[in-house]
């Protein structure tokens, strides 16, 4: 995937102006939105702090909600500009296993459109002509960066190095590995419902989110549920690379 969104959550102040805009642009029901703004709250009093995460399609390499559809209705958009994860609305049969399987939690059956799924297309129309995401150009502050996927890691890690000096240790930069969608955040990917760093990578990522019954399970769990899966992920992906020796 060429292109690619940094979307800095330490810049991010919640206005949800790329809800808006991403709205107005796109013909889902009242009830959907397909990007939104989720806030959480981290610390203790009086030390809280209100953080926030753009939620929506990450746009994963190797797609769950692409390897469990039972009609293919799911699939990466082709080109030099392509990659992104888009759905073919005319052959999704509204079955729902793709809510299930996704570890970011974002399909949502749209009832108003003969329940057919729907979520964020990385505005892919747009962008495989060259255009920029319309939530990228709504953004007020500067938190939703587009453009070519190299620059913007090179950009995030930038961004790091600057937190981290800081005293923001816990500062990163999520997706590099597997997502068109990178988030830059300073706070350990579980505190913003986050699978972890490299969980979607491979289809060993997808077995064990299977085995677990979907990453929904680690959240309820908490950091422990997480740390489970984790390490059931890692446990097959030895398995993996020792029987491909």
């Amino acid at each position: 995937m060429n292109k690619a969104m940094l979307i800095d959550q330490t810049k991010c102040i919640g206005c949800g102006a790329c809800t808006v805009e991403c709205k107005a642009k796109y013909e889902a029901s009242y009830s959907i939105l397909r990007t939104k703004m989720l806030g959480y709250e981290t610390g203790s009093f009086p030390d809280v702090k209100l953080r926030y995460k753009k939620h929506a399609c990450m746009h994963c390499f190797v797609a769950a909600c692409e390897e469990i559809c039972p009609v293919d209705a799911i699939f990466h958009v082709e080109g030099e500009n392509g990659g992104m994860v888009e759905v073919d609305k005319e052959t999704c049969i509204g079955c729902g296993a793709c809510i299930d399987a996704c570890p970011f939690t974002v399909p949502q059956l749209d009832p108003e459109d003969d329940d057919n799924m729907e979520k964020c297309s990385f505005c892919a129309f747009r962008v495989v002509e060259g255009a920029s995401t319309y939530c990228a150009e709504a953004c007020p502050v500067g938190a939703i960066d587009f453009g070519e996927r190299e620059e913007l890691i090179s950009k995030g890690e930038e961004r790091v190095a600057v937190l981290r000096e800081a005293g923001k240790d816990k500062a990163s930069l999520y997706g590099t590995d597997d997502t068109g969608v990178l988030l830059l955040i300073d706070e350990d990917p579980e505190e913003y419902e986050l699978a972890p760093e490299g969980f979607t990578l491979s289809r060993v990522g997808w077995r064990a989110l299977n085995a677990y019954g979907g990453l929904a399970l680690a959240a309820a769990l908490g950091g422990y549920g997480y740390k489970v899966v984790r390490e059931r992920w890692e446990e097959n992906k030895e398995k993996e690379s020792s029987t491909k020796e």
